[in-house]
């Protein structure tokens, strides 16, 4: 598209919701498209578009499968689309980075004593320490001792994709500090416990967010528990493979 060869991807990447929302309005509109047309090119819901340009939704936070096909809709080219989501994945590479994302912690130069936390699936009752269906045994050198205060949730559904995938176990520290933004498990009343980004409203109101964009944010349901922050993730490999989610 003329008059795009000199955007810089680093600036695109880094705008926020809303900046790049009217960006994408901007060039939509000098195309001369409407937004049910971008949304028939890319087989997403025209709301979707519209909440987009409006800064309501926040294309980084989007699987590339998804971002891709969007972003060539509105006219971009693929060189400098690929620039921008490389720019977009560096968070969630922290991120990985910050939960030390492994299968076990296999070897060390100190003796590890293992660690057996009982797994809940997620959307089941609270963690029951001496009466577990599911166990999982750890090497976490820097817990030891803390065996009652560690516990495991397995996913359930992608809606923590691109970060926790189905059959992931979140291994959650009851006793770790968290804060907005920190990954938690969250017992919810009658709904079991969910692994969720918490946020706080402008009124201090606890959110619960998902990092796949199909899904809206929701209140913390009143008279819900914040067990802790999730520390670490046991990534699925079943036979050998990436679990489904991750083969769409």
């Amino acid at each position: 598209m003329s008059g795009m060869e000199g955007l810089d991807p680093k600036l695109l990447a880094e705008m926020s919701p809303m900046e790049f929302g009217k960006f994408l309005r901007d060039i939509r509109e000098k195309r001369g498209l409407r937004q049910h047309e971008v949304a028939a090119r890319t087989r997403v819901h025209p709301s979707y578009i519209s909440h987009l340009e409006a800064g309501n939704k926040d294309l980084r936070k989007a699987r590339p499968q998804m971002a891709i096909p969007i972003l060539r809709a509105y006219g971009l080219s693929e060189e400098l689309i690929m620039e921008v989501i490389k720019h977009w994945s560096e968070p969630f590479k922290e991120m990985a980075k910050r939960l030390e994302v492994t299968n076990v912690l296999a070897e060390s130069e100190v003796r590890l004593t293992p660690l057996h936390l009982p797994v809940v699936e997620a959307g089941a009752g609270s963690p029951a320490w001496d009466d577990a269906r599911e166990t999982l045994t750890l090497y976490l050198p820097e817990l030891r001792g803390k065996e009652n205060r560690v516990f495991g949730v397995r996913i359930v559904g992608d809606s923590m994709e691109p970060l926790l995938y189905e059959g992931d176990i979140a291994i959650v520290w009851t006793e770790g500090a968290y804060g907005p933004g920190t990954i938690v498990a969250i017992g919810i009343p009658g709904n079991g416990i969910a692994v969720k980004q918490l946020y706080y409203g402008p009124k201090g109101e606890a959110i619960m967010h998902s990092l796949n964009p199909r899904y809206a944010d929701e209140p913390v349901p009143e008279g819900s528990k914040i067990w802790g922050p999730v520390i670490q993730v046991v990534r699925s490999l079943p036979n050998g493979k990436p679990g489904r989610h991750l083969l769409r």
